[in-house]
């Protein structure tokens, strides 16, 4: 068994690589706080596992403070996060792990989590599909519909010069997207989009506008149906709320 320490003592970059799949599971699982703990330890471990299962240890304030949360609220994810696994399959096998099989809150402040080296290596596999993020503007969102807005915005962002930085999706696309079950564009519009927006304005460098599409050719009375929305990157300034 190997034990990695997350203190380091060269300075962290905020940009993280992150497995699609261990996003898409807690983005799904709407557990906001659990992603930004997989995008800490992303960040702050060196990940080389020479074991099946590797221990790791950091300090309970520095990992609330970098997740903007209190230790009761971390406590709780955590918990939330041994309910989730991950599985793969391959030619010979199919297998599911525990995302988090077991953590230790010490009362001197510390926090031991252990994991599979299989998680650790999704956690910052590269040669894969993977997330690649802001972690410190990640730490800002305030739902996980923000939290998956902006990793649709770094997707965008990574088009290459001569393509245009927006993208088109129907409701279908949308629901699957981001864990939603909504029957109309309108009601994603008010509880997503807008809301979504709102947040990235205030707290990150990449937000969006969007437009809305409508089926007009298949309209007969009324207002045509809408039937998908194009997202538009844009560059933001982001500005504190001084209430």
């Amino acid at each position: 068994m190997a034990t990695i320490s997350t203190k380091a003592k060269k300075k962290k970059s905020n940009i993280v690589k992150v497995k699609n799949d261990l996003v898409e599971a807690f983005i799904k699982s709407n557990n906001l706080t659990a992603l930004k703990i997989i995008f800490y330890l992303a960040r702050e471990t060196d990940i080389k596992p020479q074991s099946d299962i590797v221990h790791i240890k950091m300090n309970v304030k520095d990992i609330c403070d970098y997740c903007k949360v209190d230790t009761k609220t971390l406590k709780r994810n955590l918990k939330q996060m041994q309910e989730t696994s991950i599985s793969w399959k391959d030619e010979k096998s199919e297998s599911f792990v525990s995302v988090l099989p077991k953590v230790v809150v010490g009362y001197a402040g510390k926090l031991e989590i252990t994991m599979f080296k299989e998680v650790l290596q999704m956690i910052s596999n590269v040669k894969n599909k993977y997330t690649l993020v802001n972690a410190e503007q990640l730490m800002l969102m305030k739902s996980k519909h923000s939290a998956r807005m902006l990793l649709i915005l770094e997707h965008i962002a990574g088009f290459d010069e001569h393509i245009p930085k927006l993208k088109r999706y129907d409701l279908e696309e949308l629901n699957l997207l981001f864990g939603t079950n909504y029957k109309r564009m309108g009601q994603f519009e008010q509880e997503v989009l807008k809301k979504a927006k709102e947040d990235l304005d205030t707290n990150s460098t990449k937000s969006f506008i969007y437009e809305i599409e409508y089926d007009k050719e298949q309209a007969t009375k009324g207002r045509a149906k809408a039937v998908g929305v194009t997202i538009f990157l844009i560059d933001n300034n982001p500005q504190p709320r001084l209430f």
